[in-house]
């Protein structure tokens, strides 16, 4: 498996500027739903919060469970307009992060660290803080519908790309009603599968230094540029 389909995984969830640009709003609905997430978050010096992705095959989709096998657990790190920091704790350390110009994915246990210049990974790195900052202002389209039948509790917005993408059929951001809580991450591919992001704890914080979201290899990593 390459360097760039290892890193897909953890780089899709950063699926991170939350602001894209609403191409269909089908009803008043979307825009209150669009608008609480901008007013939870769009003005936050900082946010953390805490994540577990499961990636869950096709078949296991269908059956309506997860592969329990593949979940990974950890934190996450976001500063506007595009910093981001993502502290993987299991099953193993893993450190993915970017200011914005360069994105370090750090594996620690192999004592390997591969840099890419953001810009070649522009899709993931905006829509990750896109989707936080309340869905705006990227250069991506996507019709935003509100799902059918969505839960009592929640709102679920669909998020198909226009034009398609080659990997991604569509996204599903699972909101809150109470309080527009982002809770809920899902990225469904072309192929039936997908990545689905629980998200916790959220917290505003000022104290995210630009230190926290740069990288330095420490002795003896093997560094690999891409």
């Amino acid at each position: 498996m390459s360097s760039r389909s290892r890193l897909t995984i953890p780089l899709l969830f950063f699926l991170s500027g939350f602001m894209f640009v609403t191409q269909a709003l089908p009803d008043d609905n979307v825009s209150t739903v669009i608008q609480g997430i901008r007013d939870r978050y769009g003005n936050a010096a900082g946010i953390t919060a805490e994540y577990t992705r499961e990636a869950i095959s096709k078949t296991m989709a269908m059956l309506g469970g997860a592969d329990r096998q593949d979940i990974a657990q950890g934190r996450l790190y976001f500063k506007p307009p595009h910093s981001l920091r993502l502290e993987q704790i299991t099953p193993q350390e893993e450190l993915l992060l970017t200011d914005g110009q360069t994105l370090w994915w750090y594996l620690p246990l192999k004592k390997e660290a591969y840099k890419y210049p953001a810009a070649e990974f522009g899709h993931e790195l905006r829509l990750l803080s896109d989707i936080i900052m309340g869905i705006r202002d990227t250069r991506d389209n996507f019709q935003i519908t509100l799902k059918p039948h969505s839960g009592i509790d929640t709102y679920h917005l669909l998020l198909n790309p226009d034009p398609p993408w080659i990997d991604i059929d569509h996204l599903e951001v699972i909101v809150l009603r109470e309080d527009f809580t982002i809770e809920q991450v899902e990225i469904h591919n072309t192929v039936g599968g997908l990545s689905r992001f629980i998200l916790s704890g959220w917290q505003e914080t000022a104290q995210l230094n630009n230190g926290l979201f740069s990288f330095s290899p420490p002795q003896g990593t093997k560094v690999v540029y891409k």
